[in-house]
């Protein structure tokens, strides 16, 4: 399982590690990496605290694209999109759901108002609900356990992302033509 965003019980990761607890407790064939930017070190003592075996922080990414980072999302079956109702970080968490959508890989998201716009429950993502860490951690039991169903999650996730999400899809002919006059001046 694979999580990158912030680092502060605020992006949610503090719901994530203890969700991972109830988990880990049950099943020795899982890993959670966490992916973070600052506060690695709150993280790996919420780990110690929880106990945790198979959890592991890795570095920030040098850059906010960068192709290590984004290769740890592709390499992670399960990816965790924690919510927020902090303003700034709940627009973050926009760009980390179509970073996930693009690796085609299963996503449990927590559900929100920006989630239910993009993600549909068992079509393109297992959503639960906000806040809920036994959910949370069954969702997460279930899509180990059910390899058919992460696997089309995060086919139809990816799908979606290049049929509806496209540059070209997302700006109509007035805005090309807008840009093109721009740039060609």
């Amino acid at each position: 399982m694979g999580y990158s965003g912030g680092g502060e019980w605020y992006h949610g990761v503090d719901k994530l590690i203890k969700a991972y607890s109830i988990l880990e407790k049950k099943r020795r064939d899982t890993y959670l990496v966490l992916q973070t930017w600052g506060h690695a070190k709150r993280i790996e003592m919420l780990i110690r605290h929880y106990g945790l075996k198979r959890a592991v922080v890795l570095p920030p990414a040098p850059i906010f694209n960068d192709p290590l980072r984004m290769a740890f999302l592709k390499a992670a079956n399960i990816l965790v999109l924690t919510a927020s109702k902090m303003p700034g970080v709940y627009l973050a968490e926009r760009t980390t759901m179509y970073w996930y959508m693009g690796t085609g890989n299963a996503i449990v998201a927590e559900d929100t108002p920006g989630v239910r716009g993009v993600l549909q429950h068992l079509r393109t993502a297992y959503i639960v609900p906000f806040n809920d860490v036994k959910k949370l951690a069954y969702a997460l039991d279930l899509l180990i356990d059910d390899s058919n169903l992460s696997h089309q999650l995060g086919q139809n996730a990816r799908s979606e992302l290049e049929e509806k999400y496209r540059w070209d899809g997302l700006l109509g002919e007035k805005a090309r033509r807008f840009f093109r006059e721009i740039f060609t001046d």
